[in-house]
């Protein structure tokens, strides 16, 4: 898909459908080469053709991460669809969508064959594919003192780019915005920096990363030059990858580099190392998390599919393998720290919902909400709130009470929002009993009981993550802060939740008598740790350790002594 601004020399309109059918069927088939727009919507998707039926007049397209459309929504709407090419922009104009399918993270569109082909051409705008294997990095500095989201270029242009970037590092991506500085770095060193404006932000297939389209703005002659070289060298080594120039092709000194274990044609591999299939469930649930997020982001509707079946992921691990659930929630060390918040969240809350009959019917209703209740904040970031995470001024904290609002005007169309999703935990889980809490400063009887042990939850959770301006608690000092102001939590659900968990929460670092630190990963009837993963002694030098023992063994690591705080020695659960 294109993501520059093409250099107009003229431009043709073509209303003769069958010679538009034969431009059709002669596309490419490239994942990002092709893109459809819905109505008068700005947005873009990629798609990739499937077919063309000539008889029934129809074309058949395959929309390639549908997570953010609903199938229903696109029956019967006006749909462009876009080509680019080296030496053309091609818009098709007035297909219809007869039917849609979806498929899985796809959707299956049959549409009328499109009746106004527009062509422009392009002068000196070829737009290079990088092969899988072609190492080029990049960094996009969007605000001052913050650090660079890092990513990777998939295509090259002298207009613009196409950048992939982890979804985890997406958020702050937005259409339209401006990018101080991108830095595309080759492996021989050589770097290109430029300023540059987002076109489209997507999800990637299904892979956990993002499709960021940008055009380079204000190029001067000097940097035209510059980029006219870095695509010839980039299509000069997909060809010799190809083996398409035969013994005139030779490699470009750009993509090689005397990096000890650098190898030119070496297949690039997404690691999972001891990734569990529970870990790999949670992991597509943040996927979803982060898909939905763009929608917001990008002022797309939002996929209503990602977060309710995320949560029927996360209810039915809950029921078959509870214990097992928490400890993998401790696993997920590299999403950012409001999703990991979400979704600890979005588990307890519900695990403590189910756990009471009267109550146990929402469960559903109270998952999707509270893994939706954070995003606002990022939806805050911006050159005033660069971040959510580190030391905050005064200023920026007080900001940060909007997300609220924020996020409840994002969803404010969405038919699907019920009651006890907006207002009893999205709008009702900062608040407290006492009136003290934001954004309405509700205060006893206007509390749910379902507000209510929202609070509680989010405040534990909330509590023993470290922020920029203090360290994470044990949990046993998080239940004392709770358990000690009645006036802002209601005991009964303190209480509650402290049977549900103990005071040695899975996921919580231990530390025996003997020098062991052990995180908890299984609690027996009572609340007391009975099978714990020793990772350090401390008696042998910080000696590291890898040992999954039951409680038959414990006698090896001495009496169970205390909670400790993971960060003062560098520890995170796996």
């Amino acid at each position: 898909m294109d993501s520059s601004e093409p250099d107009t020399a003229s431009q043709i309109e073509v209303r003769d459908t069958e010679h538009i059918a034969g431009v059709v069927d002669a596309l490419s088939y490239y994942t990002h080469a092709l893109s459809i727009s819905v109505g008068t919507s700005s947005a873009v998707y990629p798609v990739t053709l499937h077919r063309i039926d000539q008889k029934r007049q129809t074309l058949s397209l395959s929309l390639l991460d549908a997570q953010s459309i609903e199938a229903g929504e696109l029956v019967n709407q006006p749909l462009t669809l876009r080509a680019e090419e080296d030496t053309q922009a091609l818009r098709f104009e007035q297909l219809v969508a007869l039917e849609v399918v979806r498929e899985e993270d796809r959707l299956r569109i049959e549409c009328s064959l499109p009746k106004v082909l527009h062509t422009t051409s392009k002068r000196n705008d070829r737009r290079v594919t990088l092969l899988n294997a072609m190492r080029a990095g990049l960094s996009i500095s969007l605000y001052e003192n913050e650090a660079p989201i890092t990513g990777r270029l998939r295509n090259l242009s002298i207009g613009g780019a196409l950048l992939e970037v982890a979804l985890a590092n997406s958020a702050p991506l937005r259409v339209d915005e401006f990018i101080a500085q991108l830095v595309i770095s080759f492996p021989n060193g050589e770097t290109f920096s430029t300023m540059a404006h987002i076109r489209h932000v997507n999800p990637a297939g299904r892979s956990r990363f993002a499709a960021i389209g940008v055009s380079f703005i204000n190029t001067d002659p000097a940097h035209e030059q510059r980029l006219t070289y870095l695509v010839n060298e980039t299509e000069r080594e997909v060809v010799y990858r190809n083996g398409e120039g035969g013994r005139m092709s030779f490699p470009s000194p750009l993509y090689s580099s005397n990096e000890p274990g650098y190898q030119r044609n070496a297949k690039r591999v997404h690691k999972k190392s001891e990734e569990t299939p529970m870990v790999a469930a949670l992991l597509e649930v943040t996927r979803q998390l982060h898909i939905f997020l763009l929608a917001l982001q990008n002022r797309r509707t939002p996929p209503s599919r990602c977060v309710f079946h995320s949560a029927d992921i996360l209810l039915r691990l809950l029921e078959k393998h509870r214990q097992n659930l928490f400890y993998a929630l401790h696993c997920l060390n590299d999403e950012p720290a409001w999703v990991q918040h979400s979704l600890n969240v979005a588990v307890r809350l519900g695990d403590l919902v189910l756990s009471e009959p009267e109550y146990a019917h929402k469960a559903r209703e109270v998952v999707v909400a509270a893994l939706l209740h954070d995003m606002g904040k990022m939806m805050l970031v911006d050159d005033s709130l660069p971040s959510i995470e580190g030391q905050l001024a005064p200023r920026q904290r007080d900001h940060l009470r909007s997300h609220v609002a924020v996020l409840l005007e994002a969803l404010e169309d969405t038919d699907w929002l019920t009651p006890i999703m907006r207002d009893e935990v999205i709008e009702c889980i900062n608040e407290r009993l006492d009136g003290s809490g934001y954004p309405k400063e509700l205060k006893g009887e206007a509390l749910s009981a379902i507000a209510r042990m929202a609070g509680v939850v989010d405040t534990v959770d909330a509590m023993m993550r470290t922020r920029g301006d203090r360290p994470g608690k044990t949990a046993i000092e998080a239940y004392r802060y709770l358990y000690h102001r009645p006036e802002c939590f209601d005991k009964y659900w303190v209480t509650r939740y402290i049977q549900r968990h103990g005071f040695y929460p899975i996921g919580s670092l231990v530390k025996f008598s003997g020098g062991y630190l052990a995180w908890v990963m299984e609690l027996d009837g009572s609340g007391q740790p009975q099978r714990v993963r020793v990772v350090r002694s401390l008696s042998r030098e910080g000696r590291t350790m890898n040992d999954i023992l039951s409680r038959v063994d414990f006698a090896q690591l001495g009496t169970l002594e205390a909670l400790m705080r993971p960060e003062g020695f560098g520890l995170v659960p796996y």
